[in-house]
This record gives C-alpha cells, sequence and structure tokens, in this order.
C-alpha cells in the first residue's frame, strides 16, 4: 500500500513539475535567448536529468542529436509545442536566421 501511495506521489510530482515549465518567448523578442535557455534546462530537469547536466543549452542540443539522431525527430517525438515551433526556437537559438513563419530571430544566442 505505501508503496502504491509512494509511486501516484511521485508521478503527480512529476507531471507537475514537466506541466510548470513555460515556453520560450516568440523568436524576434529580445529576451528570446535567455527565455529559451530558462525553459530548455527546466524541460531537461523535469525529464530527470541533473541540473547541472541542463544548463549548457548548446550541451544539451548535442545529447539530443545522439538520442534522436537529428533535430526533427526530436521535435517530432517532443508533446510541449507543434514539432514546428521547436525547430524554430532550437535553429534561432542556435543560428540566428529567419524562422518559419518569417520572423528574423532576435540573433544566434551565446
Amino acid at each position: 500500500m505505501i508503496r502504491k501511495f509512494f509511486i501516484i506521489i511521485t508521478a503527480y510530482l512529476f507531471v507537475q513539475t514537466a506541466v510548470a515549465c513555460d515556453r520560450a518567448l516568440p523568436t524576434n523578442d529580445a529576451n528570446f535567448c535567455s527565455s529559451f535557455k530558462s525553459v530548455a534546462a527546466c524541460y531537461c530537469t523535469s525529464s530527470g536529468l541533473p541540473s547541472g547536466m541542463c544548463q549548457d543549452v548548446r550541451k544539451l542540443y548535442a545529447r539530443l542529436l545522439i538520442i534522436y539522431g537529428s533535430l526533427q525527430t526530436a521535435c517530432d517525438r517532443q508533446k510541449y509545442t507543434t514539432p514546428q515551433d521547436c525547430m524554430d526556437n532550437w535553429n534561432c537559438y542556435l543560428f540566428g536566421r529567419v524562422n518559419s513563419p518569417g520572423r528574423i530571430c532576435s540573433k544566434a544566442c551565446q
């Protein structure tokens, strides 16, 4: 009985943590870079990784490519935004450029 209760509480807390992560600001917003970094770290830690492994967005991206093989596959498998929004956010963070709706990204983030 105690074991079932512990599992239910753990699952509830995990879901609450995942839901607590916001979405990044629009890619053309001046604060996009900091918001994306914060949101990426939030989803990373809510997936169970230690926070120390979630602070460097470029390392997160490298880990994402190792696990999923491509950004497209990773974005197709996540459930928090549309795959296109996921692709736009990562591409704007890493490279700058123009995103799919034609908005110029604020800049490539450091």
